[in-house]
């Protein structure tokens, strides 16, 4: 592979985790849900051990949560290419949201630092996350969020 074809494979994935930010600040679910392909793997940063299964389950996480107000923040993205159809990739999130209301300005709760570690392939669709797994390294203004463990059935099991 030639310089050009991985500068290239490197900017198309390194371009997902700055959609997913920003279709999850917009709540744009749909959107987001179609950077993922049919039959991805997906685990939270907040229950890392508890993958979700399928791209209709990772769309179902985003629609059905109350609303809020958040923001993600993405840094420190690399991308490395493993082939013309593979790609393998990290990246750092800090993330502030604000359930009060989803009106900006509002006060964010506690700061959440973590990352993700992607895979990403090529489809008829462009690239896509294969595989996204998060998880918090640091938290401060606020405990760790206590969400229940999800059912098999919500995880597409």
């Amino acid at each position: 592979m030639d310089d050009l074809a991985r500068l290239l494979i490197e900017r198309e994935c390194a371009r997902l985790p700055l959609l997913f930010a920003l279709h999850a600040d917009q709540g744009d679910h749909a959107a987001l849900a179609a950077l993922f392909t049919h039959d991805c793997v997906f685990a939270r940063p907040f229950q890392p051990d508890h993958p979700f299964h399928g791209r209709d389950r990772v769309q179902a996480i985003f629609r059905d949560r109350p609303p809020i107000l958040v923001r993600h923040i993405v840094t420190n993205v690399l991308v490395d290419v493993v082939n013309a159809d593979e790609a393998r990739g990290t990246n750092y999130l800090a993330m502030l949201s604000s359930h009060a209301a989803v009106t900006p300005p509002q006060e964010a709760g506690g700061l959440y630092v973590g990352g993700f570690e992607d895979r990403y392939v090529r489809t008829a669709d462009g690239w896509k996350f294969a595989s996204r797994r998060g998880s918090v390294a640091l938290h401060q203004g606020g405990a760790m969020p206590v969400i229940p463990p999800p059912s098999d059935e919500a995880r597409g099991l």
